[in-house]
C-alpha cells in the first residue's frame, strides 16, 4: 500500500499551493499593478524628487522668481499618425504620452514663468494652411496646459518656422507661428534683469545673405524689424542680461560638455533646414552687442555647457553658455530634460561675489528603458512561468516511494490474505516437565501469543511494550518511536502497524484487500548522506529574547518537468496535450492581463 507519512503530506500540499494556479494569477497581477504604476508615474515623481529649485544663501529672506526653461518639445502634427503603420502608431502615442507624464511631474514644481526655446512643433515648418496649423497649435496646447497665472514665452525653432526656404513661402508660415506663440524677438524684463529671447532661426538667414555680401556686422544695412536689427536697438543697462537662443553659440568641435551630457560633443554642422551652431562672426557679434550675463540655448537635444573665453582685451568676462536638453524622448539621449533658473533682485547680492540668478539642470526617466529593461524581461517571464506551471499542474502526481517488501510467509509457503497481527514483548512463562535439550524448538503452543505456527521472516526492529495487543492503545509521537536504544547502523523499518488515529494517510481503507504494508528502510552504514546543493543563505538573531532563523533557499528545479517539457515538444502524439496547456496558459495570461489593463488605463485617463 502507497502511504504518505505526515511530513511529506505537508510538503505536498505546500508545493501544491505555491504551483496553484490562483496563487500564480494573483502574484503576477499584483506584481504587474506595482511595475505599471511605478513605470507610467511613480518613476517620474521618483526623478523629480531631488529635483529642487535653486537657492540663495544670502541673510536677507527674499523668494526669488522661478523660471522654467523647456526646449524642443517637438509636438508631432496630429495627421502624422495616420499614414503610419501599426508600429508607428504606438511609437506615436508613447511619444505623446511621455510628454503628458513628463509635463504633469514638471507642473509640480510651480513655475511663475515658463520659456520655451523653440521647436515647440515637429514639423510646423510644413504646415500652411492656417486652419490646419491652429489644431496643431491646440493640441501643443492640450498637453503644456498651464495655470493662467503663469507666464510663457516663446522663440522660434527651425522646425516651427524653417531655414533656408524661399520668402514667400517663410512669410506664410511666420505669419501663422506670429498669431499662434507671439513676437519673433522680445526684450522683457523680470525680476530687473533683461531678457533677451532671439529669433535664430531668422539671424542665421539674415547672416547668409551678409555673407553673400561679404561686408561685416558693423557695416552691414540692417532688414528692417529683422534680428541683426533688434539687436543692435537694444540699450545696454546695469542689470543682468539673458540671452535665449534656439541655436547654440560658436565654439570648438572638441570642446567639453561637462559632466550632464550623455555622450559626444556639440560640432559645427550645416544642412537643408538646420544649422548646428551660430557662425564665429555672428556668435562673437551677439557676444560684443550684448554682453550677456548667462547664455540658454536649445536644438541639439542633448546637454551642454560651455563658457565663451573673452578675447576683448576691455576685461570682459567669459560667458557661460547652458544648452538645455530635449524635453521630448530623443534617440540620441536617454533621459530627457529642462532647466530650473532662480532670479532674486540684483541689489540683494550688491556688493558680492554671488550671483543674482541661479540654474541647475533636471533629468527624467529613461522611457524606453523602462519598457525594454522592466517590462519586456518581465513579460517573457511572466509567459514562461504561467506555462511551466500549467504543464506542472497538468502532470502534478502524488509522491511515493516503493521500497522493497518482505511479506511474511506461512508454514505453507504461500502469503497470508490477512495482515500480521502486531507482535507482543511479553513471553509466558514455560517449565518442560521432562529435561529437553536446549536446541531443541519450542512447541507452537508456547510461543508468543497470537503468533504464527511457521517461521516468520521479517525486517524489523525488536518489537516494544508499546506494541502489545494486550495493552490500551494510546497516542506516541514519531519522535517516541525513534528511541536512541535502536542505533542507526542496523538497517531497521519504521513500524508499520495501523491504527485508525495513526498519522498515515492511504487510498484505501485498511481492509482485507489492502496491500501489505511496505517497510521504508534507513541508510546503511557507510553510506554518504544526500546532500541539498542548493544555495541557500542564513541570517540567526535574537528577538524578543529569543533566537530566530531566516534562510533564503534558491528554487528547486526539477529535471522532470523540463524533461516532460522537453518531450512534449518531441513528436505529433502530443498535439492534444499541447493544446489543453497552450489554452490553459492563454486563459491565465489573460486573467492576469484584464486587471493591468485597467490600471494603466485610469493612470493614461488621468495624465490626458
Amino acid at each position: 500500500m502507497n502511504t504518505m507519512r505526515l511530513g511529506e503530506r505537508r510538503k505536498f500540499r505546500t508545493s501544491s499551493h505555491l504551483y496553484s494556479r490562483t496563487v500564480t494569477i494573483n502574484f503576477f497581477r499584483l506584481s504587474w499593478i506595482v511595475l505599471i504604476i511605478w513605470g507610467e508615474l511613480g518613476a517620474f515623481f521618483w526623478s523629480l524628487s531631488s529635483c529642487k529649485w535653486p537657492e540663495f544663501s544670502t541673510a536677507r529672506a527674499e523668494k526669488p522668481t522661478r523660471i522654467l526653461l523647456i526646449s524642443d518639445p517637438q509636438v508631432r502634427h496630429p495627421a502624422a499618425a495616420g499614414s503610419q503603420s501599426l508600429l508607428g502608431h504606438l511609437r506615436h502615442f508613447i511619444f505623446e504620452l511621455n510628454l503628458k507624464k513628463s509635463w504633469h511631474v514638471t507642473t509640480r514644481l510651480r513655475p511663475h514663468v515658463v520659456v520655451f526655446l523653440g521647436d515647440m512643433l515637429a514639423s510646423g515648418k510644413s504646415v500652411q494652411d492656417e486652419t490646419e496649423y491652429q489644431h496643431y497649435v491646440q493640441k501643443f496646447q492640450s498637453i503644456f496646459r498651464l495655470n493662467s497665472a503663469v507666464k510663457s514665452y516663446y522663440i522660434p525653432g527651425n522646425n516651427d518656422v524653417g531655414m533656408g526656404v524661399s520668402p514667400a513661402y517663410s512669410k506664410i508660415i511666420r505669419g501663422h507661428h506670429a498669431k499662434a506663440f507671439g513676437p519673433f524677438n522680445q526684450q522683457i524684463v523680470i525680476r530687473n534683469h533683461t531678457f533677451v529671447l532671439l529669433d535664430a532661426p531668422g539671424l542665421v538667414d539674415e547672416d547668409y545673405q551678409r555673407s553673400a555680401y561679404g561686408v561685416g556686422f558693423d557695416k552691414w544695412n540692417a532688414i528692417p524689424n529683422g534680428t541683426v536689427s533688434f539687436v543692435q536697438d537694444i540699450e545696454p543697462n546695469h542689470s543682468p542680461l539673458i540671452l535665449f537662443t534656439h541655436i547654440p553659440l560658436a565654439r570648438p568641435d572638441a570642446a567639453s560638455c561637462g559632466p550632464f551630457r550623455e555622450k559626444g560633443t556639440i560640432r559645427r554642422g550645416v544642412g537643408h533646414g538646420y544649422q548646428n551652431t551660430f557662425g564665429k562672426q555672428t556668435t562673437a557679434f551677439l557676444l560684443k552687442s550684448l554682453e550677456p550675463a548667462v547664455i540658454f540655448s536649445g536644438d541639439n537635444r542633448d546637454y551642454c555647457e560651455y563658457i565663451h573665453v573673452s578675447k576683448d582685451k576691455t576685461g570682459a568676462a567669459d560667458v557661460r553658455e547652458v544648452t538645455v536638453k530635449s524635453f521630448s524622448m530623443a534617440n540620441n539621449i536617454r533621459h530627457p530634460g529642462f532647466q530650473l533658473l532662480s532670479l532674486i533682485e540684483p541689489s540683494s547680492v550688491a556688493g558680492s561675489a554671488q550671483s543674482s540668478f541661479l540654474d541647475r539642470p533636471c533629468f527624467l526617466p529613461d522611457q524606453y528603458g523602462i519598457y525594454t529593461a522592466i517590462y519586456l524581461p518581465f513579460l517573457i517571464f511572466t509567459g514562461l512561468t504561467i506555462f511551466v506551471f500549467a504543464l506542472v499542474r497538468r502532470n502534478a502526481r502524488v509522491p511515493h516511494i516503493e521500497p522493497l517488501t518482505i511479506s511474511p510467509q506461512s508454514s505453507s509457503g504461500r502469503s497470508s490474505p490477512l495482515p500480521p497481527p502486531p507482535e507482543s514483548a511479553i513471553w509466558s512463562p514455560y517449565t518442560p516437565a521432562v529435561s529437553v535439550s536446549p536446541k531443541a524448538a519450542l512447541p507452537s503452543y508456547m510461543r508468543t501469543p497470537n503468533a504464527p505456527a511457521g517461521p516468520t521472516f521479517r525486517v524489523s526492529r525488536p518489537a516494544t511494550p508499546l506494541g502489545s495487543p494486550l495493552l490500551p492503545p494510546m497516542f506516541y509521537t514519531q519522535e517516541e518511536d525513534d528511541e536512541a536504544m535502536y542505533p542507526s547502523q542496523y538497517s531497521s523499518r519504521r513500524d508499520s502497524r495501523t491504527h485508525e488515529d495513526d498519522e498515515e494517510w492511504s487510498p484505501g481503507h485498511n481492509g482485507l484487500n489492502s496491500d501489505p504494508q511496505i517497510p521504508h528502510f534507513t541508510s546503511a552504514p557507510g553510506l554518504k548522506p544526500v546532500v541539498n546543493r542548493r544555495w541557500s543563505w542564513s541570517w540567526t538573531f535574537v528577538f524578543r529574547g529569543r533566537r530566530r532563523r531566516m534562510t533564503l533557499r534558491a528554487p528547486a528545479f526539477s529535471w522532470a518537468t523540463l524533461a516532460a517539457l522537453a518531450e512534449l515538444f518531441r513528436t505529433d502524439r502530443h498535439a492534444v496535450t499541447r493544446q489543453h496547456i497552450l489554452r490553459t496558459a492563454l486563459r491565465d495570461g489573460l486573467s492576469i492581463l484584464w486587471p493591468i489593463v485597467i490600471v494603466w488605463a485610469f493612470l493614461t485617463w488621468r495624465m490626458l
